[in-house]
């Protein structure tokens, strides 16, 4: 069986899971330049040694309410898929767990955001979790803010 490992996420109400194949590092908040033109979710722009990323707030992409947890719990995790890399605003972060192909169930097929965001629901002995794909993510977010910005009148350059 192909182990793998992942970590536990949190955003408002909702305990998430990521691959730790998709995670390059768990960072505390540092200074965000703001981009404007941009969708309410995405943040800004952070610096890592000399590296420029995205920041997405998935609380806004998630329409989640507010935190149990304080600011000093607040943390980036900057994540890679492909060529591409973004990091996500969540509220905290918690345990590592391993788990096999077999625990990993297919996503609910409803149209919330939370599900086109998620390439399935890993289940464990106590809990399910849905397994955030970082891909869709990038995808998701991305497409929003091209819209947003096409709506204001920016054009896309390709």
């Amino acid at each position: 069986m192909d182990e793998q490992i992942g970590i536990t996420v949190f955003v408002g109400t909702e305990e998430l899971s990521v691959s730790i194949d998709d995670v390059q590092e768990v960072i505390e908040p540092v200074p965000v330049l703001s981009v404007p033109v941009t969708h309410c979710f995405f943040t800004g722009l952070i610096s890592l040694r000399g590296a420029i990323i995205p920041l997405v707030d998935l609380h806004s992409v998630l329409h989640e309410s507010p935190s149990r947890f304080t600011n000093k719990d607040k943390k980036y995790i900057i994540c890679r898929s492909g060529q591409k890399s973004i990091a996500i605003d969540i509220d905290s972060v918690g345990d590592t767990f391993s788990f096999t192909s077999d625990q990993v169930s297919a996503p609910a097929n409803d149209k919330t955001v939370l599900q086109q965001l998620v390439s399935g629901q890993i289940r464990l002995a106590d809990r399910e979790l849905p397994l955030l794909s970082i891909a869709r993510v990038i995808a998701y977010t991305s497409e929003l803010n091209a819209k947003q910005r096409e709506q204001l009148g920016y054009l896309a350059v390709h």
